[in-house]
């Protein structure tokens, strides 16, 4: 359960945490994104905090609203310049 109070340093979600930790083991498109380089830090919707995390502001993603590191990645994820119009999940 995210537990975000402006937390800006860290994952707010120790869920979201170990999902990237583990590298996604249940979800294999998820980590070919984050394999073909498909990350927070180029995403449309991550509001960075530092050089390392940011808050995910896309209301498609599960992710909304918490702190996460600018490495990890979701299937929602808007690389910049595609436009807040395309909120479908990628393929």
């Amino acid at each position: 359960m995210n537990q975000n109070h402006i937390v800006w340093h860290a994952f707010s979600n120790p869920d979201s945490e170990a999902r990237y930790l583990a590298q996604w083991p249940d979800e294999p498109e998820v980590r070919a994104l984050y394999e073909e380089g498909a990350q927070c830090g180029g995403c449309s919707f991550f509001a960075k905090f530092d050089l390392d995390y940011g808050l995910c502001c896309n209301v498609a993603s599960r992710h909304h609203l918490e702190t996460v590191f600018e490495h990890f990645t979701c299937p929602y994820l808007r690389e910049r310049g595609m436009g807040a119009a395309q909120l479908q999940r990628r393929p």
